[in-house]
């Protein structure tokens, strides 16, 4: 099951994700699930990277399945506009592919 943690600041504002492990729905290379909730994340993770000012920390494990973005801490608590853009459309996506497939993904919060 892939597992998807968004990180809320003090203001309930996302500021950044975890996502571990495998969705388990096809097989590897050609797991549907996967290759959806990649190319979302990978797609906000690159859009922040061009579109806002907010310096990013990206950490990957493809072994393990694991992608860790944050922000770094002045960010972090003060998001740009473009940022909480991108992360509540990455939000929004992950939870449509929940609805379909809620054996395969977990979708939490955590405060930082």
């Amino acid at each position: 099951m892939l597992k998807v943690v968004f990180y809320l600041n003090k203001n309930k504002q996302l500021c950044g994700f975890e996502i571990s492990g495998h969705a388990g729905y096809g097989k590897y290379g050609s797991d549907i699930v996967c290759a959806a909730v990649s190319t979302l994340a990978i797609n906000t993770v690159n859009s922040i990277e061009v579109f806002s000012s907010d310096p990013i920390c990206i950490e990957t494990d493809k072994k393990d399945g694991l992608m860790i973005f944050s922000l770094d801490e002045k960010a972090k608590a003060y998001p740009a506009d473009e940022t909480l853009l991108f992360l509540k459309s990455l939000e929004l996506g992950l939870k449509n592919i929940q609805k379909n497939y809620k054996k395969h993904i977990l979708i939490s919060y955590k405060e930082v």
